[in-house]
């Protein structure tokens, strides 16, 4: 099984996804209150533990991102990515989910993805493997690449280059992160919703998680009231799941604790605990 799950979004579950699941008894309805960049849903699609999947999100461009991965529109059959300027996503992102956090650094839909130093050798690569464009920047730096570069799946064609020039250069040559949407198609059993989470109404047989935006860390573009939530969480009278470093509040029970490391930046070495909690 994939262990990537989702689509390329800050904050995803996509490495504890399995883990997380495992702490979760089955039920009939998997419940996805805070659904983000879908890994969660994902995995519990793919797991097969329960009967349907309720993937909800109040942001609609993440939601509306994830039915066209869904609906097959980024298949690498008729996908060919075209390259995504810096003015081009200031101009598009909070009108097109794709732009937003596929070419958002550390995939939060903030700043674009790569600094002004580096892009035009970006583009130059990307063009190279989606559209077999050769360029001056390249031939400056390695003529021989074109010559490793002889895969027709832009997939493969990306592994190539990147093998090459780590091989070549030492040093690993990283770009957009699009594969993940391809993987997304024809899922069955799923439903989605744009609903704040406090709107949701609770159906025999559901099992419930949250993964809001952390206590003490950045947010995802609005004020998240934490202590609001906790009271939400523990005035439910079914039992909850979610997902937080360390909280403020002590009447939740730990479930589950992994070691995890600051990911945004090569030179972050913050390092928390990656926590499930519940009310009951």
């Amino acid at each position: 099984m994939s262990k990537l799950f989702g689509i390329p979004y800050m904050g995803s579950k996509t490495k504890v996804a399995l883990d997380i699941l495992k702490q979760l008894p089955k039920g009939k309805r998997f419940v996805d209150l805070f659904g983000g960049g879908f890994a969660m849903s994902h995995a519990a699609l793919l797991t097969n533990r329960y009967e349907k999947i309720l993937y909800n999100d109040i942001n609609p461009l993440v939601t509306n991102l994830v039915k066209r991965a869904i609906n097959g529109e980024f298949n690498y059959k008729i996908f060919k990515p075209k390259w995504i300027t810096r003015q081009e996503f200031d101009l598009n992102k909070d009108k097109d989910g794709y732009i937003k956090y596929c070419w958002s650094f550390g995939n939060s839909g903030k700043n674009y993805l790569f600094g002004k130093d580096i892009e035009p050798l970006k583009e130059a690569a990307h063009n190279l493997v989606v559209f077999g464009v050769h360029s001056k920047i390249l031939d400056n730096i390695d003529s021989k690449i074109y010559n490793y570069i002889t895969a027709t799946n832009i997939h493969e064609r990306r592994l190539q280059f990147q093998n090459y020039f780590k091989k070549a250069h030492g040093r690993r040559m990283e770009l957009e992160q699009l594969e993940q949407l391809e993987r997304l198609q024809q899922l069955q059993q799923l439903e989605i919703s744009n609903i704040s989470y406090d709107k949701y109404e609770y159906q025999n047989g559901d099992i419930v998680y949250l993964d809001p935006p952390y206590e003490g860390t950045a947010d995802y573009g609005n004020v998240f009231d934490s202590k609001q939530f906790y009271v939400w969480c523990m005035s439910r009278p079914y039992q909850v799941w979610f997902s937080s470093y360390k909280i403020s509040d002590k009447r939740f029970k730990l479930v589950y604790a992994k070691q995890h490391r600051g990911i945004l930046s090569t030179t972050n070495n913050t390092i928390n605990f990656e926590c499930l909690y519940t009310n009951k």
